[in-house]
């Protein structure tokens, strides 16, 4: 059972809310299935910023001018215009997908530590929400 738990939590490193089916399909209690999967995305949020902000900071713009006016008319940086940080956080998470918003999160025009604080309450929210649904239908 414990093995289950961490191919769940590595999953959820790698796929995000996906990692919920998953992890009930392995047999595991839906509340350790959401603890586990909110754990290990917002442990990749985590590293994700604090490195990539640094990395960022260092060599983004010297390897990439001009990057971000790109991204900026992507998706993503529609998103950011129309809805800010929140939206960002919000749809991004649940559209984009984690890695995708994070890394537009570091390239465009957003407030890191507003973005951060949204991204966590939205994954805590959608993930819980998530959890139910795929707990109710499977």
């Amino acid at each position: 059972m414990l093995v289950d738990y961490a191919l769940t939590f590595i999953l959820a490193l790698l796929a995000g809310a996906w990692a919920i089916p998953a992890g009930i399909l392995f047999g595991l209690a839906p509340l350790g299935v959401f603890v586990v999967t909110t754990l290990g995305s917002l442990a990749f949020a985590a590293v994700f910023l604090l490195v990539g902000q640094r990395a960022h900071d260092a060599l983004f713009e010297r390897l990439m001018p001009g990057a971000a006016d790109r991204v900026s008319s992507s998706r993503a940086g529609g998103i950011v215009q129309r809805w800010g940080a929140p939206g960002l956080a919000v749809v991004g998470g649940l559209v984009l997908g984690p890695t995708v918003t994070l890394l537009a999160a570091l390239v465009l025009p957003v407030d890191v530590k507003n973005f951060t604080g949204w991204y966590v309450a939205s994954t805590i929210v959608g993930f819980g929400l998530f959890t139910a649904f795929w707990a109710s239908v499977l």
